[in-house]
Order: structure tokens, then sequence, then C-alpha cells
């Protein structure tokens, strides 16, 4: 009752994910291969069901039919696993990568496949599936559990060492979950191997084959969903970021329309827009410093760096939101533009270990932070009239 229940939660988990994740994982070419491997793992969930096999069996008139077809998909999802672990995770310009290294893996799935229909069929009918140390079946067990043993370890060891360079934390958690599960199915081959041979038969053998199995099937898909959903986490991120630094940028640009390309849009069109969200969010930081970097060439003057510095206490953000907000109320109110020399030191910052998409967007944030603040209002109240006769 136990492994029926069990055989059905991982029928609904892998196909709710595959249906749940189709549309887009088929539109984006890079996630293709991953939605290849979940559809396999999604098929190969049926044969295990005890209804397929009975199907099965009644339809081609062979008891132990279904016990074949299985080992079969077992080959078909090892081999697919493993070519899309390679495909992402191994060494560019290894033998691996070659095409000699693909079609040693594919002949070797095939010959794998083949040999263990032939010795299914050599084998008589009331000797299939039963433990014997030798034999043709006993070659049977041999061939499939070392073939899945030594890819799907393959393929958990080449994931495990390409972790280290994956960037993002929920890419590398969703990939060791594929990792691990792949790794279940090392003591999965190695106990059924050994009861099929009968090296040994323990009823709590039989438990941790029957659990590890499961946790692959359960671990593998869950984990190429988690890695499937972490471009789509990724472009929420950067979305969520540029919404955050619209009232900034709509503030610099309405104060700088001379190097505006087009007219600023609206917060609603703003928030509507949700495609190219890296490029998107990449050119509002980069129009947000033209900006400044604009007012500060045009409206400002040494005595206004100076005095930003000194109320300031030389905070660089603080002392860039004074000289920031005085220069932008310049601009607003029409005043004549200045064009003097000026000290870079209370530029925004941009140094080159600093220079990320999040720490820019941090900064940034905190700049529009300060420019709203009451000692920066207070400043640049205090400074207008000062600015409007050229002192």
């Amino acid at each position: 009752m136990f492994e029926d229940i069990s055989r059905w939660v991982i029928l609904t988990v892998v196909w709710v994910v595959v249906l749940v994740r189709t549309p887009a994982m088929l539109r984006d070419p890079q996630q293709r291969p991953l939605w290849v491997v979940l559809v396999v793992i999604a098929l190969g969930a049926i044969p295990i069901q005890s209804w397929f096999a009975v199907w099965i069996d009644d339809l081609t008139g062979d008891p132990k039919f279904h016990n074949l077809f299985r080992g079969l998909f077992a080959v078909l999802d090892a081999a697919v696993t493993w070519r899309f672990v390679v495909h992402i995770a191994g060494r560019k310009g290894t033998w691996w990568h070659s095409a000699g290294g693909r079609w040693f893996r594919a002949a070797t799935a095939w010959a794998v496949a083949i040999a263990i229909t032939i010795c299914y069929y050599v084998t008589a009918p009331a000797e299939r599936f039963r433990p014997s140390p030798d034999g043709p079946f006993a070659v049977y067990n041999i061939l499939i559990f070392l073939y899945l043993g030594v890819s799907l370890g393959a393929a958990a060891w080449q994931m495990w060492r390409h972790l280290p360079g994956v960037r993002g934390r929920t890419l590398r958690a969703g990939l060791a979950l594929v990792a691990i599960g792949n790794l279940m199915e090392v003591p999965f081959a190695v106990i059924r191997v050994g009861e099929r041979l009968t090296w040994w038969a323990s009823p709590v053998l039989t438990d941790v084959a029957f659990y590890a199995s499961t946790a692959r099937f359960i671990m593998v898909p869950l984990g190429c969903v988690v890695a499937a959903f972490e471009p789509m986490r990724t472009a929420l991120l950067y979305y969520y970021r540029r919404i955050r630094l619209y009232s900034l940028w709509r503030s610099l640009r309405a104060a700088t329309p001379e190097i505006a390309l087009a007219e600023p849009m609206s917060r609603w069109q703003d928030i509507r827009t949700m495609d190219n969200a890296w490029e998107r969010l990449h050119r509002r930081i980069i129009e947000i410093r033209d900006s400044a970097f604009y007012l500060y060439d045009t409206w400002g003057w040494p005595e206004l760096v100076d005095q930003a510095a000194n109320d300031g206490r030389n905070d660089r953000i603080g002392v860039t939101a004074r000289w920031l907000e005085v220069a932008k109320r310049e601009s607003i109110a029409g005043s004549a533009k200045r064009y003097r020399s000026l000290d870079k030191a209370f530029l925004p910052a941009l140094a080159a270990e600093e220079s990320t998409v999040h720490e820019e967007t941090r900064y940034l944030l905190r700049l529009h932070s300060a420019l709203g603040s009451p000692a920066v209002q207070a400043f640049a109240d205090s400074l207008r009239q000062d600015s409007a006769t050229g002192h």
C-alpha cells in the first residue's frame, strides 16, 4: 500500500512540474534540454505504476514484460540524464563534450538495452526476475545495474564538481538536488544487483533500495524545476529593482530633458513593462548616472561641493545628495548653466569592485533616500538664494 501511494505521489509531482513549466521551457532554447529530462522522468513514472504493469502484461500476454519495460525505460532515463549533465556541467573541450563522447554514451545505452532484451528472451519464462547467481538473467542484472550505477553516479559526480562555479543560490540548490538525486541511484543499483545475484537478501536493504529510488524520482524533477524557475526569479528580481529606482530616475530625467532620448514613461507604464528585465534595469542605472553627471558638470560650482562636504561631514552619499538636490533645483528653475570644472570626488560612487547591479541598485536607493531627507532639503533651501545670485 505504501509503495503504491509513493508511486502515485511521484507520478503527480513530476507531471505537475512538466505541465506547469512546459510552455516557458519550450520558449527558452537554453531550457529545452532540461525539459527533455523532465519529460523522460515524467514518462518513467508511468511504468512503475501497478495499473500500468497489469495493462502492459495483458497487452503482451507476458506476465513479466512490465519489468523489462521498466528496465528499458530506466536505461533511457539514465542516458538522457547523463547527456544533460555533460551538456551543462562537463568541462568544455574534453572528450566527453566531443562528438565521439556523445556517440560513445549513446552506443553504450543502446548496447545495454539490446543486451538486456536478448537476455530476457533467452531466459526461460519461469526464471525471469528470479534471484540467480548464473545464467543469462544474471548477465541481465549485471548489465542494467552496472549501467545505471555508473552513468548516474558519473552524472552526480560531474554535477557536484560543477556546483562551486554556479552563480545564484537558487540555481545551485536546484542542481544540488539533481546531483544528490542521481547519486541515490548508486546504492539502489548495488543493493538490487546483490539481491538478484543472491549475494544477500535483507528486507532492510530492500526498503533502502526502494527509498533511494523514490528519492531520485522526487529530487531530480524537483531540482530541475527549481533550476528552471531560476531565470524567472532573476527576471522578477531585476524588474523589482527597476521599479524601486523609478522615482529617482524620473526626477533626474525631468531635470535633464536635454539628454533624454525619449519622454519618460509613467509609473503605470513602467509597472506594466516586464520584458527584457536585465537590459531595462541596466539602462535605468546608466540613465540615472548620466543625469547626475550632467547636472554636476552643468549646474555645479566649487563652493557648492565644498559646502556640501562640510554640511554632510564628508559622508559620500550625504554630500552627493546635497549637491545633486541643489543642481536639480537649479536645472528645473532654468538657472544659467555654469560649466565649471569641479573635483570628481563626490560624483556617485562607481568603483570597479562595487560595479555590480546589486550594489549599484543599493547605492542608488540609499542616494534617493538621502535626497528626500530633511537635512538635504534644508541644505538645498539654504543655498537656493545664494545660487540664484551666482555666489
